[in-house]
């Protein structure tokens, strides 16, 4: 009874404010008498209209929310509306919010909406043209992936932030020309912008971007501060502090209001000129990443029905059936994405069609046969639609494909039960399933469209009967094949136990071949001494068996009963035997009865050994089956990149063809899985860097028509993956600018580096030529993070570019992760195993083979000159000299080959590669792994990839140029985490928490002490006090800015010298050679790219390290 009272007075308390809004808004309507009120005098009613939505939604009252949503839009765009168009849309609005006096009337009465007025209301809205079609974005882009640690420091800053913004729009709303409050919302939104683009919260980031951007055109007496410029500020912070609450319920509302909020920003900034990053004639289109961008209607929203419950979407549906209904759920979906590629190349492919009829009419069965009504609801439209074009009675069509893969997608989604997305997933199913069901009336006037709850037994016409029993029987027979082969699901995490399983049997293995080597060795020493034993003993017996010794006391000893009966014997007529020739006897018997012992023992040690072979195999064959069960044909994912490649050609203008070959070449799912995200990377930058608009293709005597070649293939015990396209080839010119322009070599050192040189650049993390940076390109990620997932595999990529003929990379990947065989080496007092993957060969130098130039040693292999390093003081345990007779292991690496000098090689061996979990500073360094003897000692695997670059003066094999052509000051060494790095104190200072968090993270990852300041004062301070290696600065900070700071540091004797590196949003060249020219000794652009900061980091406290020796 206390919780339907309390239930009540919410809902008379929302009935209350709600009633008080609709009176506001019709008294505004009609305000002052005026048969039509002003567009100016409209607008700022928009905030009511927010209000009302939002509250609306609150309590559950979708038809309130909705309208009011509307509402909402149309006052807000108010001052964009054509005026002939105005009077139109008055008279509909107070229609509408007639409607809305009514629904909360009848909530106050019964609780409940009128369905009827709010489908009136809408009908209304829809006939309104307001504006151009809008923009909506995706719900990843309102809604970002963000780590929760981040949020937890970033959240409570921007809200501080968003308050200091509301504070200072307070003030500036009663005085104008206050100069200081100006500043300080400068400084506000544009630290808001840079946190925001630093922890990747892209929104955020783009709404303070235009923000800042106007505040600096108003501080430079370009632009007037105006009220509509602080009410739109105050609009923006509210948007800001919903989406930090990261409420579900909010995000589709946020992906129609955010672009709206980002296109009134522009519009404000405008006579900005040049000074903000955003020009006059750009469109929210153009500002907002295009992944994002949604194009559609701005009014024409359908409602999503009630009958859309979270139980209905994401059914509490029992474990085991969903353990064999998901995997087999998702490989029809592959096989239907496949398929619909496919059929958009072959729309008259009478198989396809029969197939992909075939596939959504099993998945519809299977999901009603577990109960997952939703997704069996909507692949009933798939298949009524996949009927129709099997009857003929509709031609597959572009957009028709676009929605069906769309439809996948939302399948997907559903299979993934994310219960704190659900209001994404209704929007998401609904909108697929309008657009279905009009697809369906397309196909006959005379066909009912599938209602979500429609039964499969409601297809009673004659067609369709026949053609469920012609599918019933394809089924029927797909499931006696499948009976035939008798095939099981097992789920992919009891292979990998059983895996893991098979690893420690492999290391038992070796544990016990070690122990019967033991006992071989002890068998063989017993052996040794029983040879001994026998020959003196042998020598003992010749000697006294058969002697008599006569004892002092023989004449007078007492005769043995009967003894005088052998009286007339002689010595040598018969033995005469003591305690001693008995002595001898037994000693010559026990010997004989060690020696068959220890044949026996010889025996079963050799048939143990046999035993030990034998289980060797078995594990072997055990082995090779759980991996080859795990093995999945490497073409499975071949269909999301024929998907990536026909959107991004759209999206570019562009013609691409797919072509692949070796799709059942096997490898592990590991793998695959891993391998996914950098294939696409280098798919993308296929379309879009390499294969040329149409036309030019044409003017070059191409076709029309670029081609991307996806081949696989085996190798060995490895795989070889080849991407190739026959585009432009990469521009060698503009990556030697590049080089010059990052300072890897000077403009006179830069011709004399070869091509194969010059194309490990692209690698480098940061490293892009594009012209401008957009969602596709020129935003330096993607090569380097190929680079990185592959050698992390212990695998090695290559490229290969032909200008005018196009580009390939190979990619060259072990089978499986797991067990691999290594050659076990001894460096020092430690073992290492080094996998035969990354080994070219193995070699005892001559003396003749060695030569020396100047520090490097290097050794003749046939044709090649090799530099080689002790792997010791490659892994920087020791300094070692290589000597002659030191054995010599050459790995492949990325940069080509390199020998490592080791004490003692001690074999191969099977090895079970263990991850290193989180131990970091490992993670970090030259080991890919480890694994365990057959002792029991812990073995490290050295990773060759991870071995160039890392000793910065003496090894430079993965560098952009050898290291005979780089300056000396410009050798960068890659991330590491070094014993030395322990005693380095860095200081940073910036006055944004997220980036003084989010910074000096990484810093300490990598080994170092971090400091921080809060403003430049505080760095000032501290910098005084203590001494820094080195210290980060950002420019524009409160008290003191980083000019100041750099300027008051270069005065003092004892901060003279201190490297300072500058982090800041400002990129541009004014501010870069300002802050070089009074004493900074490097620049980096904010957001801050990982590695590249640790190499800036590494480099100059590396040099004040070897000044101050």
């Amino acid at each position: 009874m206390g919780a339907e009272s309390n239930q009540s007075d919410l809902i008379r308390v929302f009935v209350s404010e709600a009633s008080d809004g609709t009176r506001v808004l019709a008294d505004a309507l009609r305000a002052n008498g005026e048969l039509i009120p002003s567009p100016h005098a409209l607008y700022e009613h928009y905030i009511v209209a927010h209000r009302l939505r939002g509250a609306a939604a609150l309590y559950g009252y979708g038809g309130v929310s909705q309208l009011s949503a509307e509402l909402e839009l149309i006052l807000e765009r108010a001052n964009d509306i054509a005026p002939d168009d105005w009077p139109t849309i008055v008279s509909v609005m107070r229609e509408v919010v007639a409607g809305l006096a009514v629904l909360i009337q009848g909530i106050g009465q019964d609780g409940s909406e009128d369905a009827n007025v709010v489908t009136r209301c809408l009908g209304l809205l829809e006939q309104l043209q307001v504006v151009p079609p809008a923009v909506s974005v995706s719900l990843d882009y309102v809604h970002p992936i963000i780590d929760v640690e981040i949020l937890s420091y970033f959240t409570p800053e921007a809200e501080e932030y968003l308050q200091t913004i509301d504070d200072l729009v307070r003030i500036l709303r009663a005085t104008r020309d206050h100069d200081d409050a100006i500043y300080r919302l400068f400084r506000a939104t544009h630290t808001l912008k840079g946190s925001a683009y630093t922890v990747g919260f892209q929104v955020i980031g783009d709404i303070a971007r235009p923000m800042e951007d106007g505040l600096i055109a108003v501080r430079e007496k370009r632009l007037v501060l105006t009220d509509r410029m602080l009410e739109v500020f105050e609009h923006a912070t509210r948007t800001v502090q919903l989406l930090l609450r990261r409420d579900p319920q909010e995000g589709y509302q946020l992906q129609r209001d955010v672009p709206v909020l980002i296109h009134q920003l522009m519009q404000i900034c405008e006579g900005a000129g040049s000074a903000g990053s955003m020009s006059g004639g750009q469109t929210v289109s153009d500002v907002l990443p295009p992944s994002h961008v949604i194009p559609e209607p701005v009014v024409s929203v359908e409602v999503p029905p009630a009958d859309l419950s979270d139980a209905y979407l994401l059914p509490d549906l029992d474990p085991e059936a969903l353990s064999y209904f998901v995997p087999e759920a998702q490989e029809y979906l592959e096989l239907l994405e496949a398929n619909l590629l496919r059929l958009d190349k072959d729309p008259q492919n009478r198989e396809l069609i029969n197939q992909l009829f075939r596939t959504a009419h099993t998945l519809k069965g299977s999901a009603y046969t577990v109960g997952f009504q939703s997704i069996g609801d909507l692949v009933h439209h798939v298949e009524d639609f996949m009927g129709a074009v099997r009857d003929g009675r509709l031609v597959v069509q572009s957009g028709h494909t676009d929605l069906i893969l769309r439809s996948v997608d939302v399948l997907r989604v559903l299979m993934r039960r994310d219960l704190g997305a659900v209001s994404g997933t209704r929007q998401r199913f609904n909108a697929t399933r309008s657009d279905l069901k009009r697809l369906d009336q397309e196909t006959s006037g005379d066909v009912t469209p599938a209602g979500p709850f429609a039964e499969t037994s409601r297809d009673s016409a004659s067609a369709a009967i026949s053609t469920t029993e012609t599918v019933e029987k394809d089924k029927a027979t797909e499931a006696k094949s499948l009976e035939d082969r008798e095939v099981i699901r097992v789920s992919y995490g009891r292979l990998e136990r059983l895996m893991n399983l098979v690893g420690e049997l492999v290391i038992g293995r070796g544990r016990l071949e070690q122990r019967l080597r033991v006992l071989e060795q002890l068998s063989q020493q017993v052996l040794v001494f029983k040879s001994r034993l026998v020959d003196s003993v042998q020598s003992f017996s010749d000697k006294h068996t058969f002697t008599y010794h006569e004892t002092p006391n023989t004449a007078t000893a007492v005769p043995i009963h009967g003894a005088a009966a052998f009286g007339d014997f002689g010595s040598l007529e018969l033995d005469k035997y003591d305690d001693f020739n008995i002595l001898a006897r037994r000693i010559s018997e026990v010997t004989a009865d060690i020696s068959e012992s220890l044949a026996q023992l010889d025996g079963s040690i050799h048939r143990a050994h046999d035993d030990m072979s034998q289980l060797q195999q078995l594990t072997l064959l055990m082995r090779d089956e759980i991996a080859h069960a795990r093995m999945v044909p490497i073409g499975t994912p071949f269909t999301r990149f024929r998907r990536a490649i026909r959107e991004i050609a759209r999206a570019s203008n562009k013609e691409v063809m797919l072509v692949t070959s070796g799709e059942q070449t096997e490898v592990d799912t590991g793998v695959v899985e891993r391998l996914v995200d950098p294939l696409v990377h280098l798919v993308r930058n296929a379309v879009y860097h390499g294969i040329e608009p149409a036309a030019d293709r044409v003017a070059k005597g191409k076709p029309s028509v670029g081609t991307i070649h996806l081949h696989a293939a085996h190798r060995g015990n490895s795989m070889i993956l080849e991407v190739e396209d026959d585009g432009a080839g990469l521009d060698l010119a503009k990556i030697r600018a590049k080089v010059v322009k990052l300072g890897l070599a000077s403009e006179q050192q830069i011709d004399t580096i070869s091509d194969a040189e010059i194309l490990q650049s692209i690698f480098l993390p940061g490293f892009s030529t594009a012209e401008k940076v957009g969602d596709q390109a020129g935003r330096g990620v993607g090569l380097d993070v190929v680079k990185r997932v592959i050698e992390g595999m212990n695998g090695h990529i290559a490229v290969e570019s032909e200008p005018g003929v196009g580009t390939k990379f190979t990619l060259s990947l072990p089978v499986t992760l797991l067990i691999a065989t290594a050659l076990i080496v001894r460096s020092g007092a430690e073992r290492y195993a080094i996998p035969l993957l990354n080994i070219q060969e193995v070699t005892m130098p001559t003396a003749s083979s060695w030569r020396a130039e100047g520090e490097r040693t290097l050794l003749q292999v046939g044709e090649q000159v090799i530099e080689v390093q002790s792997l010791q003081h490659v892994l920087r345990r020791e300094c070692f000299t290589v000597t002659g007779t030191m054995p010599v292991v050459i790995v492949r690496t990325a940069g080509g080959l390199m020998g490592l000098a080791v004490d003692e090689l001690l074999g191969r061996q099977e090895i079970v590669i263990k991850s290193l979990g989180q131990l970091k500073p490992l993670m970090q360094s030259f080991f890919g792994g480890a694994t365990i003897d057959p002792e029991g000692r812990v073995i490290l695997v050295v990773d060759p990839t991870r071995l160039v670059g890392r000793d910065s003066k003496e090894l430079r094999v993965q560098a952009v140029v050898s290291k005979s052509q780089l300056r000396p000051q410009q050798v960068v060494p890659d991330q590491v985490t070094s014993p030395e790095h322990q005693d380095v104190r860095l200081l940073l200072v910036d006055d944004s928490l997220s980036i003084r968090k989010f910074v000096g993270k990484m810093l300490e990852s990598a080994g170092y002490q971090v400091d921080t300041a809060v403003d430049g004062e505080d760095g000032l301070r501290k910098a005084s006090a203590t001494p820094y290696s080195m210290i980060l600065t950002d420019l524009e900070m409160p008290k003191l800015n980083g000019f100041e700071v750099i300027q008051a540091l270069r005065r003092r004797p004892e901060t003279r010298d201190t490297p300072v590196v500058v982090m800041t949003t400002r990129a541009g060249d004014k501010h870069r050679q300002m802050a070089i020219n009074i004493g900074a000794n490097s620049y980096i652009a904010k957001p801050v790219e990982e590695r590249m900061l640790l190499q800036e980091v590494e480099r100059w406290v590396g040099r004040a390290r070897t000044l101050g020796k």
